[in-house]
């Protein structure tokens, strides 16, 4: 499966959960959303990561800790 056709399918899912009228329905296009997600992950060999599924305990070193101060 091609890169691009799974972010397609992932960016739809996150749609339509957006536009969902009911909490079921939300749920199930964030599960495939998520799915897709950890696809791409795999794929990738984890060189693309959805950050926001990710454990908020240790943070990673893309993250800023701190504003710099002058």
């Amino acid at each position: 499966m091609d890169l691009n056709y799974l972010f397609l399918r992932q960016q739809v899912e996150r749609s339509l959960a957006d536009a969902a009228d009911s909490l079921a329905a939300r749920q199930a296009h964030e599960d495939l959303a998520r799915a897709y997600e950890l696809q791409i992950e795999r794929k990738s060999g984890g060189r693309i990561a959805f950050p926001w599924h990710r454990d908020q305990g240790e943070p990673s070193e893309m993250m800023i800790i701190e504003r710099p101060t002058p």
